[in-house]
């Protein structure tokens, strides 16, 4: 795949490099700041979704990049190993970050309310723990994933 004659994942992974570390900073703030979840709340779902989808053609273009090329070093294949990690997390955090959306009370003065209950009351902990746990494991995936294509192209 290419654009211009460029090929397309060096072109596309600029995206995921910059919503995956925000979709991540977002979801930690999101859960761990309930005072926030008003104003982030639909950031960070539209950061995940953004995130996760432009992770998704990241993969796709890389793995047409290595087919086409005939990329099959062990740098590559590292770089690979670590990005197909970071694509399940960031789909897990996607998808976490969506029931918080969902789930998760937010508070709010500018509606009127002191309180917005939880709609589901017995997701809130096990989400408060899980959404930070999922952020920052995409994080580190993010930083290995990116480590290893450094590598791989710069040596």
């Amino acid at each position: 795949m290419e654009i211009n004659g460029l090929p397309l994942h060096p072109l596309v992974v600029h995206a995921a490099v910059i919503f995956v570390p925000l979709a991540a900073l977002a979801a930690l703030a999101y859960a761990l700041v309930p005072k926030w979840r008003w104003a982030l709340r639909h950031p960070s779902l539209a950061l995940a979704v953004v995130a996760a989808a432009s992770t998704q053609v990241a993969s796709l273009s890389g793995e047409s990049l290595r087919d086409d090329r005939g990329l099959f070093t062990p740098a590559v294949e590292t770089h690979e190993l670590w990005a197909g990690r970071m694509l399940y997390s960031v789909w897990v955090l996607a998808g976490l970050v969506a029931v918080a959306w969902w789930a998760l009370p937010h508070v709010t003065a500018l509606a009127g309310r002191k309180d917005r209950e939880a709609r589901v009351g017995a997701l809130v902990i096990p989400l408060t723990v899980l959404l930070p746990l999922a952020a920052l494991v995409t994080l580190f995936l993010a930083y290995k994933t990116g480590d290893a294509g450094a590598k791989a192209v710069w040596g």
